[in-house]
């Protein structure tokens, strides 16, 4: 059992990161390929560590805050987030370009950068930026696992774009998938509950509302919008703990 569970998360962690993760002699690949949304909010607590590092830093030597800050975005993104932010980019061309379900997969699946996503990338790394410059750890460590429990979330509420490609290999999907994977949440319950249920609230109407403009959109989900609405989830979170923050002084 525990070796079973081993190869599952490894397999996550090859799936939504770049780390250099070998597994050989995959039984029943497609069986575990869809066993891995179990695993997603688990993984968030790599980057999150990481992001969260960097903030301490940060503001405990107010002297090199661009070094640090700008280190923990690099190593971070690299390693985890640029994976997503990919996926972020060709969401904010697909489905900002004013035309028919076809045409916006076509521009999804080319994943040319076209001038939506360079514009509303950018802001959206400046924005995460301002954030870890305002923000305490915990936010980061919240924003990155919610981020990742919601792409467990809205695999619950979707259905596939396409008959194939990354986000078509996890369907048909098991929704108790989902449930399972709330167990991973569980450690940051100790940290702050309130900041708990503010992220587990959000995350929830995030994923509802990317499911349903997705397919208003395209007509379901891809892996590019599964990715990119982990990046969007955690920025939502994020924003809602800087609101708390602005207005709480």
């Amino acid at each position: 059992m525990w070796k079973e569970a081993l190869t599952d998360f490894l397999l996550t962690l090859s799936f939504i990161s770049r780390l250099p993760v070998k597994i050989k002699n995959i039984d029943e690949w497609e069986k575990r390929i869809k066993r891995i949304p179990v695993y997603f909010p688990v993984i968030g607590y790599i980057p999150g560590t990481i992001y969260s590092i960097g903030v301490l830093f940060a503001h405990s030597l107010s002297n090199y805050k661009l070094l640090f800050i700008f280190g923990a975005m690099a190593i971070g993104y690299y390693f985890f987030d640029l994976f997503h932010f990919d996926g972020l980019l060709d969401m904010f061309d697909g489905f900002l370009n004013q035309s028919n379900k076809e045409r916006r997969l076509e521009i999804m699946s080319k994943g040319n950068v076209g001038p939506f996503a360079v514009f509303y990338g950018m802001l959206y790394i400046l924005l995460f930026y301002q954030l870890m410059s305002t923000l305490n750890w915990q936010a980061f460590l919240f924003a990155s696992v919610f981020g990742r429990y919601e792409m467990a979330l809205l695999l619950t509420f979707s259905k596939p774009a396409k008959p194939k490609g990354l986000g078509a290999m996890l369907f048909p999907y098991n929704k108790r998938y989902t449930a399972y994977s709330m167990i991973f949440l569980i450690p940051l319950l100790f940290i702050s509950p309130l900041m708990f249920f503010i992220s587990l609230a959000l995350t929830i109407i995030t994923a509802y509302l990317i499911s349903r403009v997705s397919e208003i959109k395209i007509g379901g989900i891809t892996g590019d919008v599964l990715g990119g609405s982990c990046l969007i989830s955690q920025m939502v979170v994020l924003l809602a703990f800087y609101i708390f923050h602005t207005f709480g002084r």
